[in-house]
């Protein structure tokens, strides 16, 4: 990693524990050992409940902090929480990290047995730079059906956003964490 590199990626890791040279002098092997050490206190903290990639898990422990309510089930597919007024919360995210519209692609919709869905996008020190909630019949227009992942795909580009209900304000000031 060149010199302007490491600057620019420790621009991109301020707020993290780690230091960007010791990133950049660790074997990919400790890379991975680290990412498990950290997910494994996020699950100790209840932030994540799977070892899959955080950043999708953050955003429903986030909208339930923000919304109030609770989690559903792991086992629950058409939505991810019950918020304060009980609505059906489908919660989708993504990390922003280049720029490209494929980063926009949430994952596919698989049904429809939701109130809202609430469309949260990340900088990379995972800050909401956009919280948006769509109806059901907003998601289906919006989005495509792709039979070979057996879902409609949504893509937050801004003019899809624009679409939806602009939740941003209620994300201004998240909870620790």
């Amino acid at each position: 990693m060149s010199e302007g590199t490491i600057k620019n990626h420790a621009a991109s890791v301020s707020g993290s524990l780690l230091d960007a040279r010791e990133l950049a002098a660790a074997t990919p092997r400790s890379l991975l050992a680290t990412f498990e050490a950290i997910l494994a206190e996020l699950r100790g903290r209840q932030v994540v409940r799977t070892n899959d990639a955080p950043a999708g898990q953050y955003a429903e422990w986030l909208s339930c902090e923000v919304l109030g309510g609770a989690l559903a089930p792991n086992s629950e597919k058409s939505f991810d929480l019950f918020d304060g007024a009980g609505r059906k919360i489908q919660v989708k995210s993504r990390v922003l990290r280049n720029g490209s519209r494929s980063e926009r692609q949430l994952s596919p919709f698989r049904s429809f047995g939701f109130d809202v869905a609430l469309v949260l996008l990340f900088d990379t020190q995972y800050r909401v730079v956009h919280a948006v909630e769509f109806t059901t019949d907003q998601v289906q227009a919006l989005s495509t059906h792709r039979t070979h992942v057996n879902g409609h795909v949504l893509i937050a580009t801004d003019n899809a956003l624009s679409e939806g209900v602009d939740v941003i304000e209620l994300f201004a000031a998240p909870p620790v964490g």
